[in-house]
C-alpha cells in the first residue's frame, strides 16, 4: 500500500503534463517526449518539473510553437535519435561551446 502512495504524486504530474500537452502545446509536447527518453521515473519527472517551470520563465511564440510541432511530425527528438551527439542537434537541444581562440561557423 505504502509504494502506491509514492506512485501517485508521480502519476498525477505525469497526467497533468500529459493532459496539459494535449491542450494543444507542442513545446511542452515536445519537451514530454524528450523527458520521457531518460532512464528513470525520477529523473524524467524532474525533467517535466524544469519544462513546465521554463515555460512559465520564457514566453513561447507562435514561431516557437510551429519549430516544436515540426519536431514532433518529423520525429526528430526520437528516443533513439537523441542517444548520438547528431539526433540530439537535429532535435534542437544540442549546443557548441565556445572556446578561446575559436571562430563560429558561418
Amino acid at each position: 500500500m505504502r509504494k502506491n502512495v509514492k506512485v501517485l504524486p508521480l502519476f498525477a504530474c505525469m497526467f497533468t503534463l500529459t493532459f496539459a500537452a494535449g491542450c494543444g502545446d507542442a513545446c511542452l509536447d515536445l519537451a514530454g517526449r524528450i523527458c520521457n527518453c531518460l532512464p528513470d521515473d525520477g529523473t524524467r519527472a524532474a525533467c517535466n518539473r524544469r519544462a513546465s517551470d521554463s515555460e512559465a520563465t520564457f514566453p513561447v511564440t507562435s514561431q516557437d510553437r510551429a519549430y516544436c510541432q515540426h519536431q514532433i511530425d518529423t520525429k526528430a527528438c526520437d528516443c533513439t535519435k537523441l542517444a548520438t551527439p547528431e539526433g540530439k542537434a537535429g532535435c534542437g537541444i544540442a549546443f557548441s561551446v565556445f572556446t578561446s581562440g575559436s571562430v563560429p561557423a558561418r
